[in-house]
């Protein structure tokens, strides 16, 4: 079961590997998030029966299997509307895009699994960035681990709460994993900084998909966080320095990647290698679009250098 934390008089966080935010208001809720898989979603919805809800509405941040993975069973069971941004609900309603965008081609035997394949669930409407007066939230952009990933910030009369998605990583997964999974650097550290602006902007609590719960009424807690936003800069920092100091000679995205799993100490198996893949020419990009680096075509394949 969760360790289920209320924040609020009608938010609970229901604390798992992959945390899911709970808006209630009489018997309906509205889930930020389902959790990674048909069992994670059994789970929730015997958490909301304990609470007498009978409707159920789903908002979804972004896309990632940990995130839908439960949509499918809670829209069977509770006839949910689930509520997307236009791109990321492409993905939601077609999910072997996933593993298809990170391989490149249709997906493999290894990357077919729960952890990139969540089964389809119809997103019934498309939702936009600023206030949404029907749901009560804001609906904020936080870009850069996803291609159009949301934080969900409410509107309660006791308290702000701000769903951050994974615009935010844990300090355990930093040491464990080193280099998480982006889709744009650029766009992931400006996200970052925005984080900052919101621990002074009348927020009670930030809530990421992973990890502890950060309680910015508490001075104590509000520094933690701030540390963690400069963790994880400080971790994408280091990252493209290990890169651009390899890229002293031509390079290809395998050699990069085998790089930097040596360097952080990475064991790979297909999914793991899938993730790190797109990731790290999310960072071989950033390095070309800021002119760090060049791409050149030589022996008939593609490889970055280093600008002299």
């Amino acid at each position: 079961m969760f360790e289920v934390a209320k924040l609020a008089e009608s938010f609970l966080v229901l604390k798992s590997p992959v945390n899911v935010g709970v808006i209630l208001k009489g018997d309906e809720a509205v889930l930020i998030d389902t959790g990674s898989s048909p069992d994670h979603a059994k789970r929730i919805a015997r958490v909301l029966g304990e609470l007498a809800v009978k409707k159920v509405s789903i908002i979804n941040t972004h896309s990632h299997a940990d995130h839908i993975g439960g949509n499918s069973f809670l829209q069977s069971k509770y006839k949910s509307r689930i509520f997307a941004t236009k791109l990321e609900s492409a993905f939601i309603e077609n999910p072997v895009l996933e593993p298809a965008y990170l391989w490149g081609a249709l997906p493999f035997k290894g990357i077919d699994n729960k952890f990139l394949l969540a089964k389809p669930s119809v997103v019934t409407d498309i939702i936009d960035y600023g206030t949404n007066e029907e749901l009560n939230v804001n609906i904020i952009p936080l870009p850069g681990h996803s291609f159009d990933m949301i934080g969900i910030l409410t509107n309660l009369p006791d308290k702000r709460i701000f769903f951050v998605a994974d615009s935010i990583v844990s300090s355990q997964t930093i040491q464990k994993y080193k280099v998480y999974f982006l889709v744009d650097v650029a766009q992931h550290l400006k996200t970052l900084d925005s984080l900052k602006l919101w621990v002074e902007n009348d927020v009670s609590f930030i809530v990421p998909s992973h990890g502890e719960v950060y309680n910015l009424e508490s001075d104590e807690s509000k520094e933690e966080f701030l540390k963690l936003v400069e963790s994880n800069k400080n971790v994408v920092k280091e990252t493209l320095n290990t890169i651009i100091d390899y890229l002293d000679v031509p390079r290809t995205i395998d050699d990069v990647v085998s790089h930097v799993a040596e360097k952080f100490f990475l064991s790979l198996d297909a999914t793991g290698y899938v993730l790190l893949l797109q990731t790290l020419k999310a960072y071989c990009n950033y390095l070309f679009e800021n002119d760090y680096a060049q791409i050149i075509f030589e022996n008939r394949r593609l490889e970055y250098v280093r600008k002299q």
